[in-house]
């Protein structure tokens, strides 16, 4: 990682980049595409819409238009790193420079429970889509337990096979698999808006407005917009990256964000109009379908399209996660192994063996514990969010102090950095002072347990870490393999 402005605090080691990666390799179009891609833009439009109602009603459209706003001001905070530094290690690798070791270790913490999380999350995600379309072809056991372990194999399998082979191989198919699937909730959204109308007057009358139920939705909006800044992690492998990665990470929060809110403000009167359908457990795009009138083979199929295209989020967020494991490993955060890159296809292969286990260990047990896969997902979601919460408050106030260290004090970053920085803080302490149904409440207190864990662990390994990178860097040795 590289600056030549910003001053390093006293005894903080900037990470070591490996060297067998594709440098320069990704250019502008194919970073923003897959940025876009692994977020699966068509899952949004069909999931956020029904999280905001859910919380709040038919003035949905605040909760959307807040969660942008909050996701943006975090962008903003990120990007003044990302426009200075070019590192593997997304966060990790950027709040070092602004406050020293004590800030990567937390941030360490938070962002890999986060890529874990979010790996199972998405493999929850392809679970229910696919046990929902093979239960309408009359498969009854394809949401239990069994069924769903083996598609959460495939699911990760198929991602990991897919990332293992590079990063050129991963944005074809994950962009092919994205966008391919978006006409489908085009026409949806825009079948339900023409049958249910607007119905602005109702959408615009506050009088019945909930602040809880705004920020409940708020919570759920940034469900999918968390992560936004991961493509961080592919700094070192794009080219011009102090300009290309800023656009990329701002283009999450900004394109989807107003893509969301549309699709909320549009679906929200069809949402309200098929509530028995969504209270008997049909999907809220195959329940708009059939509200809308459209043939019954749209709303079967929807499912199996949406199952399908959620592949492209588990190929993205497998190759950012496994980056940013990489980074550990070579800091000493985890084991040397993990630092490991393919010699043929220059990916981080061991990392992501890593990740795929994991996520599937933790989505699998969720669902056994829980008992259903829809309890699951949703408490795995929530956790999501609030692991990225410690990350995203210290790279805020991490871009106040880097701003105030060079001597060049923005007010417009200062201002953003608080605002996100609050709002993101307030989900987090709103799901305590307004908890939701259990097993929700419970993540609230959860995700601090499994980052004072992970903390300890590192706090275990690192000296160990430090003391095999100074051989490394000494001997030059490298024991990277060939599948």
């Amino acid at each position: 990682m590289s600056d030549t402005i910003a001053p390093t605090p006293q005894g903080y080691r900037i990470p070591e980049e490996p060297k067998d990666l594709q440098t320069g390799h990704l250019g502008r179009t194919q970073l923003i595409s897959l940025s876009l891609a692994s977020f699966v833009p068509a899952v949004g439009m069909a999931l956020v819409p029904m999280l905001m109602f859910s919380a709040a009603g038919v003035q949905a459209w605040p909760s959307a238009l807040l969660s942008m706003f909050a996701v943006i001001c975090v962008g903003v905070a990120v990007i003044s790193f990302a426009r200075r530094f070019v590192a593997s290690g997304s966060l990790y690798s950027y709040i070092g420079e602004a406050f020293g070791p004590w800030a990567r270790y937390l941030t360490a913490a938070g962002l890999f429970t986060g890529f874990v999380v979010q790996v199972a999350a998405i493999a929850g995600i392809i679970g229910i889509f696919t046990g929902s379309f093979l239960t309408s072809l009359g498969i009854d056991n394809a949401l239990e337990l069994g069924p769903q372990s083996i598609i959460y194999v495939g699911a990760i399998g198929i991602g990991a096979f897919v990332a293992i082979r590079g990063l050129d191989t991963s944005v074809r198919v994950a962009v092919a698999l994205a966008f391919v699937s978006i006409p489908l909730m085009v026409l949806i959204t825009i079948a339900s808006g023409v049958h249910t109308g607007l119905d602005l007057s109702e959408q615009l009358d506050f009088s019945s407005f909930s602040l809880n139920g705004t920020l409940q939705g708020v919570a759920g909006g940034a469900a999918f917009l968390v992560g936004f800044e991961s493509c961080t992690s592919l700094a070192a492998e794009t080219r011009d990256p102090k300009r290309n990665v800023p656009l990329a990470v701002m283009s999450v929060p900004v394109l989807l964000g107003v893509v969301y809110l549309g699709c909320t403000i549009i679906q929200t009167p069809g949402l309200a109009a098929a509530s028995d359908a969504l209270s008997d457990g049909v999907s809220p795009p195959a329940a708009l379908a059939v509200e809308a009138g459209l043939p019954s083979a749209v709303a079967t199929a929807t499912d199996l399209v949406l199952a399908i295209a959620t592949f492209a989020s588990m190929i993205g967020f497998l190759n950012y996660g496994a980056r940013f494991a990489m980074t550990l490993g070579l800091d000493g955060l985890l084991p040397a192994r993990s630092s490991a890159i393919h010699s043929r296809y220059h990916s981080p292969y061991i990392a992501i063996g890593i990740l795929s286990v994991a996520g599937f260990l933790l989505m699998s047990s969720l669902v056994l514990v829980s008992g259903t896969v829809t309890t699951a997902y949703n408490a795995i979601a929530t956790l999501c969010v609030y692991a990225w919460i410690p990350p995203y408050l210290l790279i805020a106030a991490g871009a106040i102090a880097l701003s105030l260290k060079q001597g060049r004090f923005s007010l417009k970053i200062a201002g953003a950095a608080v605002l996100g920085g609050v709002a993101m803080g307030w989900v987090y302490i709103n799901g305590i002072i307004n908890p939701p149904p259990a097993p929700l409440d419970a993540m609230s207190w959860v995700v601090v347990v499994v980052i004072v864990l992970m903390l300890a662990i590192f706090g275990l390994t690192s000296r160990a870490g430090r003391s095999r990178l100074l051989t490394d860097q000494t001997t030059g040795g490298s024991d990277d393999t060939d599948l």
